[in-house]
């Protein structure tokens, strides 16, 4: 399963009417929003306003088995619910929805793969260290 992120610094006095919209995806357009969801592959949306120090931020998560699949639903779908949303996004974003979507730009400047290789080398420096060196205690620094 794959995420999508979008953050995004809302416009001033657009945190209330992101607030309204989704209340609206989560009432009464629950039904057109999951349809509209299947549709393009999307299994989950979480939608976060989050406080920071000098404002907020909008962090809009996707799960999804297909990104690109689903970002080329999203964009050129010509159903009216998805041309709706579509717009509604065009007003709270300032921008086109459609125009970014494809393959919007990013600088990965890192990442942490977790579980690697790294981790069998770390092993094996520790035992040989503790084998050839027996008189050097751990520090207790992680």
């Amino acid at each position: 399963m794959a995420q999508l992120q979008i953050a995004y610094l809302p416009r001033p006095g657009t945190q209330e009417r992101w607030r309204r919209l989704c209340q609206e995806l989560a009432g009464s357009r629950r039904d057109r929003f999951a349809a509209s969801c299947q549709q393009a592959g999307i299994t989950q949306v979480q939608v976060r306003l989050l406080q920071v120090l000098h404002g907020e931020v909008l962090l809009l998560t996707v799960q999804t088995q297909e990104p690109h699949q689903t970002l080329e639903a999203l964009a050129s779908s010509e159903r009216q619910f998805d041309r709706w949303l579509r717009e509604q996004f065009q007003v709270l974003l300032g921008w086109n929805v459609q125009e970014v979507l494809h393959d919007p730009p990013s600088d990965l400047i890192f990442t942490w793969p977790g579980e690697c290789e790294c981790d069998d080398w770390w092993s094996e420096a520790d035992a040989t260290r503790a084998s050839s060196s027996p008189e050097v205690e751990d520090d207790g620094v992680a």
